[in-house]
């Protein structure tokens, strides 16, 4: 198969995924950044004990927490939104197939000295 081929046949799932990734950063972006960093407190919290002074290791740890977030709501609407484009790009499957058999297929010429 050509890379041509698996770009045809991806389409749909790369479309989802890119509308994904837009909802995420209008949606996902500021929840997942909350929600990690209340994990990072807690586990901070849980390490050195509950009145969480603000020390460099603690600020670390939280940080940790806020990018352990963000990747995690990333990862979640990457993989749903592609999943969805795959889904709805099924049924147009036949369609994008039989695009590909009409291409016509390039020369090359070999040009040696």
């Amino acid at each position: 198969m050509s890379t041509k081929r698996n770009h045809k046949a991806l389409l749909p799932t790369y479309v989802g995924a890119a509308v994904s990734f837009i909802a995420y950063l209008f949606i996902g972006a500021v929840p997942g950044t909350l929600y990690g960093g209340y994990m990072g407190l807690i586990m901070t919290g849980a390490l050195f004990g509950t009145p969480v002074e603000p020390t460099m290791m603690a600020k670390v740890i939280t940080t940790g927490g806020m990018a352990l977030g963000l990747f995690a709501s990333l990862f979640l609407f990457l993989v749903a939104g592609a999943f969805i484009g795959t889904l709805l790009g099924w049924p147009f499957a036949p369609m994008l197939r039989a695009e590909e058999k009409t291409e016509t297929p390039t020369e090359t010429v070999e040009v040696t000295r």
